[in-house]
């Protein structure tokens, strides 16, 4: 609408002076930069998120997967698997646990399988 006033002015069509005109379309441009870059930064939050969340899902899967695999194996298999994770149990009166893990959340999320972390 501004361009089309803008357009009567230059042919003495508009009661508006030019200077004005210019000045509300010199505003317009710069609140639609404006909203333009918060839609580009909220695009970009998004697409983190979205990454963000594939991630996750990896990371659910694999605990799922050794879930299953701990599920399914025999009792042998399941000692062997414990043994690599857990290096010592304390139990305390009141029946308080204290365990110390063989790996840290670190080597898990990376997704170290049992293999290397048992070497």
């Amino acid at each position: 609408m501004l361009k089309a006033e803008i357009i009567k002015a230059l042919r003495g069509e508009s009661v508006f002076p030019k200077e004005l005109l210019g000045t509300m379309l010199s505003e317009s441009e710069a609140k639609c930069a404006k909203l333009q870059k918060q839609f580009e930064d909220a695009q970009a939050a998004y697409e983190e998120g979205q990454s963000l969340l594939r991630s996750l899902e990896n990371q659910y899967n694999n605990v799922i997967s050794w879930a299953e695999l701990y599920d399914t194996a025999d009792l042998e298999t399941k000692k062997m698997i414990v043994n690599c994770l857990i290096r010592r149990i304390e139990v305390y009166r009141g029946y308080k646990l204290h365990v110390d893990f063989n790996i840290d959340f670190t080597q898990f999320d990376l997704g170290l399988d049992m293999i290397e972390v048992a070497a």
